[in-house]
């Protein structure tokens, strides 16, 4: 009997026929009786033959989402197992969800075809080449019964070969797309792809940003990615400051895509954390006493700790701006930001980026953070940092001191000493902050998006593990 036009016809039907066809003659010594496996099932192929029998996932996991649904856990499936097809009423990918247990009836016995149904299938094969089995045929069937049995197992190859391609193709789509799920359960990893210590601080950004009315950079939405790997690609270009084809190749998109979704996403985060919780908030330094550490205890009144951080950027074809950009200190063109530090290590001030060759008090005076001071309080800072004179009334500054006889009092060692020892805390809060590596190198198409990617990795920095845990 010739396969192809059973292959014509579709797998399934063409099963059903030989199946059928096979089952009439008589029932010869070689054909097998199939059962369904469901506790209390008693549908049979001799017995309901229109109805199909569904052999186990090769998959191990759906196979055992299978076991689990027919409650048979302790139940190990072989070549000739079966779930009959009532059980599977949304079709065979959704699984067999369909129960006695679960409809409150039992199982329906589904009828012997009716003669003319007989008689139909029959024809087909008779059509193709075969002829209604009668005692002529009988002896013929029972003679040579190799020929149907190679027949159903390469009708059954085939179904199996599409079904396999099918989840290969579905596999090798997972594999190139990057997703949150695949490194949840793992903080380490998470962290480095992140900046962030765990997944459960990734799912609380995830919160805010759904409750937040997201306007997408290039006026189109972006539908086909979920709010948990968008979040994870804008981490990820802060983190690592991965390329745009990188990005592109991980999450199965386009470079516009990325390029959408990062923009929108730093923005959003922009607006909730530091708009919504730092701008303009610098703790008082009564709050800053709740959570002093001991190496401050000689400064109870230090509001802020004050220090410079630069970015790199690309050169620009201006030769005016590249001269405002130039850092003679990096050596290159660079954006520069006045940064602040509370005594227990948090950021809680961050300027706009201005040009490199901007002096650290000309950014101190503009920037806005002293409009935020009061009388009473303490400025710490390094030697450059020379604002006593720009200082709101009451406000003092605390800085090492400067060597002017040649050599240094041992009054003039030990203040030094105190200093430097409150002082390394915020060069390790900006450390931590540069673990961000778009702050190395910001890429020309994001410059004028540079004031927000910095308050965001500011934000993020303090939803890092805290560098200092030793309380007064």
């Amino acid at each position: 009997m010739c396969l192809s036009p059973f292959l014509c016809m579709g797998m399934a039907s063409a099963y059903v026929i030989v199946a059928e066809y096979v089952t009439s003659v008589s029932k010869p010594n070689w054909a097998r009786m199939v059962q369904c496996c469901v506790p209390s099932c008693n549908n049979r192929n001799d017995v309901n033959k229109t109805i199909s029998y569904y052999r186990f996932p090769l998959d191990e996991n759906e196979k055992r989402r299978w076991l689990k649904l027919i409650r048979r856990k302790d139940f190990t499936p072989n070549y000739n197992s079966r779930v009959c097809g009532w059980h599977f009423p949304h079709g065979k990918a959704a699984g067999p969800t369909r129960f006695a247990w679960n409809e409150g009836k039992a199982f329906p016995h589904i009828s012997q075809p009716t003669k003319r149904q007989k008689k139909m299938l029959l024809a087909t094969v008779e059509d193709e080449g075969g002829a209604e089995p009668g005692p002529s045929h009988l002896g013929t069937a029972q003679k040579t019964p190799s020929s149907s049995s190679v027949l159903v197992l390469e009708i059954e190859n085939e179904m199996l070969r599409k079904e396999n391609d099918k989840l290969k193709k579905e596999l090798e789509k997972q594999k190139q797309t990057f997703s949150f799920s695949q490194i949840s359960s793992h903080p380490d990893i998470v962290n480095y792809y992140t900046g962030l210590p765990d997944a459960a601080t990734v799912l609380f950004l995830e919160t805010l940003l759904s409750k937040f009315d997201l306007q997408y950079h290039f006026d189109w939405n972006v539908q086909k990615m979920p709010l948990i790997d968008q979040l994870l690609l804008t981490l990820m270009k802060l983190r690592l400051n991965c390329g745009l084809v990188d990005l592109s190749v991980r999450f199965n998109c386009c470079r516009a895509t990325v390029t959408n979704i990062f923009i929108t996403i730093s923005s959003a985060l922009y607006d909730i954390l530091y708009v919504g919780m730092m701008e303009n908030k610098i703790p008082s330094r009564f709050k800053n006493q709740t959570s002093l550490p001991h190496c401050f205890q000689p400064f109870p009144n230090r509001r802020i700790v004050l220090d410079c951080t630069e970015v790199a950027v690309s050169n620009t074809e201006s030769l005016d701006t590249q001269s405002h950009l130039y850092s003679h200190y990096k050596g290159g063109t660079t954006l520069k930001a006045l940064i602040g530090v509370a005594p227990n290590g948090f950021i809680t001030f961050a300027s706009d980026l201005y040009g490199g060759s901007t002096s650290d008090k000309a950014i101190t005076a503009d920037c806005g953070v002293l409009q935020q001071l009061e009388a009473g309080d303490m400025v710490m800072a390094d030697k450059g940092f020379t604002i006593r004179d720009i200082l709101p009334a009451g406000v003092s500054l605390n800085i090492p001191t400067f060597l002017v006889n040649g050599q240094f009092t041992m009054e003039e060692i030990n203040h030094n000493r105190l200093i430097a020892s409150a002082r390394v805390h915020v060069e390790r809060s900006i450390q931590h902050l540069k673990t961000f590596h778009i702050l190395s190198y910001i890429p020309y198409q994001y410059k004028k998006h540079a004031n927000k990617i910095l308050k965001v990795c500011v934000s993020l920095t303090n939803l890092q593990t805290p560098i200092l845990r030793e309380i007064a």
